[in-house]
C-alpha cells in the first residue's frame, strides 16, 4: 500500500510544478490514457501547463479520452529535444524502462523530478516519487486516491476517464484484481456522471474492419503446445501489411488464446521491425507468467506479462515454451509433507 505521506509528497510536487510533461507506456490503453486525462484535467483547472506525450500512436477507439486531441506521439507529433523543459515528469501505468521505448529522453534527460503512478509489479528505479500499489485493480484507482488527497472535484468528464480505465484493466470486473473497493469506486464514478453504456460502446463497439481482419488471421494461427496446456498465436509483419491493421490493434487479442478449453497459458508472438518479437503471456490462477517474462527482461503482472525477444517466431516460441514448461512444472510439484 502507498502511505499518506507518499500521496502528500506527490500532491505537493504536482502543486509546485508550473509545467508538467506526462507519459504512459507503449500501446497506450484505457488505464494509461484515462489516468493521464483525469490528472491533466485537474492540472489544467489549476492553471498548469500540461503536455501529454506517448511513445506510440493511440487507437482511435480511445479518442474520447482525448477530446481536444492534445495527446502527442513522440517522434511523430513532437520532437522531444525541442520540448520546453517541464518542472515535473509524470509517468502513469508503468514504472519500467522497457515500456517507455521512444520517450526515454523525456524521462531521463529533462532534469526534472519524476513521479511514477502504477500498479504493475515491475518497478525500475526511475522515479523520485513512486506511487505503486500492485494490489490496485488499475492505475486509475491510485489516481483517484491522489485526486481525493488533493481535494479535487470529480466532475462528469473526470469520472468518465477514470471509469474507462477501471473497466479497461479489469475487463469489466471479471479479472481477479477486482475487489469490493473496485465496485465502490465504480459506483461513485457512475454517481459522478460516468456513463457505462456509452463507455462500453466506445471501447468495444467501435473497431474498424482492419482490426477485425487481423484478429481473424491471428486466430487461424492458434496451435496447442506442451500437451495442450499452452495455446500459441503468431502475428507476422505480413498480416499487418495485408489487413492494414497496426500493432495497437493487438490489444486484448491474447485473451482469445485463453478461450480454448483446458488452456493454462496463452502465448502471443508478434513480429516487429528487425528481428524483434513482442511476447505476451496470460495464465490461469495458480501460475506465474511474470517469472517467464522476466527471463527475457520483461515484466508485468503475475497472470499477465510481456517481453521482447530476438529471433524468428519459431525460435522465440521454442525459447519461451521452455521457460513456460518450467513454470508449469513448478506449479504442479506436490508440496513437501
Amino acid at each position: 500500500m502507498i502511505s499518506n505521506a507518499d500521496y502528500q509528497a506527490a500532491v505537493a510536487a504536482l502543486r509546485r510544478a508550473r509545467s508538467v510533461a506526462m507519459t504512459t507506456h507503449v500501446k497506450p490503453d484505457a488505464d494509461g490514457l484515462g489516468s493521464a486525462a483525469a490528472l491533466r484535467r485537474w492540472l489544467l483547472d489549476a492553471g498548469k501547463t500540461v503536455d501529454v506525450v506517448v511513445p506510440t500512436p493511440v487507437s482511435e477507439k480511445y479518442a474520447f479520452l482525448d477530446p481536444d486531441r492534445d495527446v502527442k506521439v513522440a517522434g511523430r507529433d513532437v520532437d522531444l529535444a525541442a520540448l520546453e523543459p517541464p518542472d515535473l515528469i509524470v509517468i502513469v501505468d508503468t514504472a519500467a524502462w522497457q515500456q517507455l521505448e521512444g520517450v526515454e529522453p523525456l524521462v531521463a534527460e529533462s532534469g526534472a523530478p519524476v513521479l511514477a503512478i502504477d500498479h504493475h509489479q515491475t518497478v525500475d528505479p526511475l522515479a523520485d516519487i513512486a506511487l505503486v500499489d500492485t494490489d490496485a485493480a488499475a492505475t486509475v484507482v491510485i489516481v483517484h486516491r491522489l485526486l481525493m488527497q488533493a481535494g479535487a472535484s470529480i466532475d462528469e468528464a473526470t469520472a468518465g476517464y477514470l471509469f474507462a480505465g477501471l473497466v479497461g484493466d479489469t475487463d469489466w470486473f471479471r479479472l481477479p484484481n477486482v475487489s469490493p473497493e473496485t465496485f465502490r469506486l465504480a459506483a461513485s464514478l457512475v454517481e459522478a456522471g460516468a456513463n457505462p453504456t456509452e463507455i462500453h460502446a466506445r471501447l468495444h463497439l467501435s473497431d474498424d474492419l482492419a482490426k477485425m481482419r487481423l484478429w481473424g488471421r491471428a486466430v487461424e494461427t492458434l496451435h496447442p503446445a506442451l500437451d495442450d496446456r499452452v495455446m500459441v498465436m503468431h502475428l507476422t509483419r505480413a498480416m499487418f501489411r495485408e489487413t492494414g491493421a497496426d500493432v495497437g490493434d493487438t490489444e486484448n487479442l491474447i485473451n482469445e488464446c485463453m478461450r480454448v478449453r483446458g488452456t493454462k497459458v496463452g502465448l502471443m508472438l508478434v513480429e516487429t521491425e528487425g528481428e524483434q518479437v513482442r511476447v505476451s503471456l496470460r495464465c490461469t490462477p495458480g501460475l506465474n507468467v511474470l517469472k517467464v517474462a522476466e527471463q527475457f527482461d520483461g515484466g508485468g503482472h503475475t497472470r499477465a506479462a510481456g517481453a521482447r525477444a530476438t529471433g524468428s517466431l519459431d525460435h522465440v516460441e521454442a525459447q519461451v515454451l521452455a521457460a513456460v514448461e518450467e513454470t508449469l512444472a513448478d506449479a504442479e510439484e506436490p508440496e513437501n509433507p
